[in-house]
């Protein structure tokens, strides 16, 4: 499979990312003035003179960043993951040192971290999006537990700051330890949906790459009945893509391929089985073979 591409050309000169990181530096600077100050025409000012600085930085900067490699692309796309993951870090440590002093500016940090990430957040990026399928299937789960841990402890935390009678201390610490149970529960089933997700990929992924090479070393006679098979066989593996990698709701949550890759591999598949043995039937196959493979570490077939 061809890896996505990269636009060719001259590379641009050095000085066009220094330049647009020396933008952006004056960029937080005028923000750092502009909310200091009190004067209501100077903010304006300092802020429309930051959009155009950040907008001209990016200009400047961009034709840099697009004539890089492959593997420049690949880390310059996954920073803002991994800025949100550090930004997570350091949040919870931060909410921690309030601990046991100050448990209610802890529980509402903690409590912030599960409602910025059920909100939304900083999701995975789509680009390069099969070469990085099985590091979604890990890194999914894993923040959408941390998220859920996160939520249980602060909400713990503030619920033992609240003014109870000391006779309902015993109610309150069972509420805590059920909440915290089902925290358990809840994480195990995270990761045990994602291991029967990559299970159903895998075996589905692997059947339509059967069906699409019988049909394409099948007798004539044989077409329609083989091309009936191969249809079947991507409904089925069309309805698994479908899936959030660690939720059921399909509002929320990580793609297992964005739409647009899988609407992509839609149109191969279908010209695949149009005209058996196509460049898309060579095309499809290698995707398919992706998936499998970033799937091979999470099969558990008694999950």
């Amino acid at each position: 499979m061809a890896s996505e591409p990269v636009t060719p050309g001259a590379r641009p000169a050095l000085w066009r990312p220094l330049a647009g990181a020396a933008g952006t530096a004056t960029v937080l600077a005028l923000t750092a003035i502009a909310l200091d100050t009190t004067s209501l025409p100077l903010f304006r000012v300092l802020a429309a003179l930051s959009a155009l600085l950040l907008f001209g930085s990016y200009w400047i900067a961009a034709p840099w960043f697009v004539a890089r490699s492959e593997t420049w692309h690949r880390v310059i796309t996954f920073v803002p993951m991994t800025a949100y993951v550090t930004a997570v870090g350091l949040v919870v440590a931060a909410a921690l040192s309030f601990l046991p002093d100050d448990p209610v500016t802890a529980g509402s940090a903690l409590l912030m971290i599960w409602i910025f990430h059920i909100g939304g957040g900083i999701r995975e990026p789509t680009s390069f999006a099969y070469e990085r399928l099985r590091g979604r299937l890990t890194w999914a789960a894993a923040l959408q537990v941390a998220a859920m841990c996160c939520g249980t402890v602060g909400a713990v935390c503030l619920i033992r700051t609240l003014p109870i009678p000391g006779r309902y201390a015993p109610a309150v610490f069972a509420a805590c330890l059920s909440v915290v149970i089902g925290l358990v529960v809840s994480s195990k089933k995270v990761f045990e949906r994602v291991r029967k997700l990559a299970t159903q990929l895998d075996d589905r992924a692997e059947n339509l790459e059967r069906c699409l090479t019988r049909l394409s070393r099948g007798a004539a006679a044989d077409r329609d009945q083989l091309r009936n098979a191969a249809e079947d066989a991507w409904d089925d593996l069309h309805r698994t893509l479908r899936n959030k990698v660690e939720t059921g709701f399909h509002l929320y949550g990580t793609f297992v391929l964005p739409p647009a890759r899988l609407a992509t591999l839609e149109s191969l598949v279908m010209e695949a089985i149009a005209n058996p043995g196509a460049l898309a039937y060579r095309e499809a196959i290698a995707r398919l073979i992706v998936i499998r493979a970033a799937c091979a570490s999470k099969i558990d077939t008694v999950a």
